[in-house]
């Protein structure tokens, strides 16, 4: 399997932190009604429209696919953003569902979201878009090799720091 230099350490919540996955999901359940409804505006959809060019984003899907993905290392795990969740991940980020700190991206329970933080999360994204048609997450949050990220994984679980 070939890995990408487009990758990000994400830290979850203490394990097993039940209320903070309710919470985020359900978060994500609602940033998922504004994305339907959103797509509706013909106007929004064409400018979007390189976002759904494979597949259609679904932040429920990708925030639970997250969420199974700390099982791993209980608190964090590394994202390629060149797969399928690595899309929905870069507009999460700008809708608040991450926050960077150095060079990790923790999870955390956005505070405004609303239809417009979907809307521009998703725009921010489509503006990447270069001459090649390729869009380009890198631009939007801090990304590292495949090995950086492995590395600082096992930085961040020897430290035991937990910022929840």
């Amino acid at each position: 399997m070939e890995t990408s230099d487009f990758n990000v350490l994400v830290e979850g919540p203490s394990w097993g932190d039940a209320q903070f996955y309710g919470e985020w999901l359900l978060a994500a359940a609602k940033a998922q009604l504004f994305w339907t409804d959103a797509v509706r505006d013909e106007q929004f959809a064409k400018a979007i429209e390189r976002l759904r060019v494979v597949y259609e984003p679904h932040f429920g899907i990708a925030a639970t696919v997250m969420l199974m993905n700390l099982r791993g290392h209980l608190t964090t795990f590394v994202l390629d953003l060149d797969s399928e969740e690595g899309e929905e991940f870069v507009m999460m980020a700008g809708i608040g569902f991450f926050v960077q700190s150095g060079r990790i991206c923790r999870m955390k329970i956005p505070l405004a979201l609303t239809s417009e933080t979907v809307k521009n999360a998703a725009l921010a994204f489509a503006r990447t878009e270069d001459d090649d048609y390729m869009l380009h997450p890198e631009q939007l949050v801090v990304c590292m090799s495949s090995a950086e990220a492995l590395m600082l994984q096992k930085e961040v679980e020897n430290s035991g720091f937990q910022i929840f």
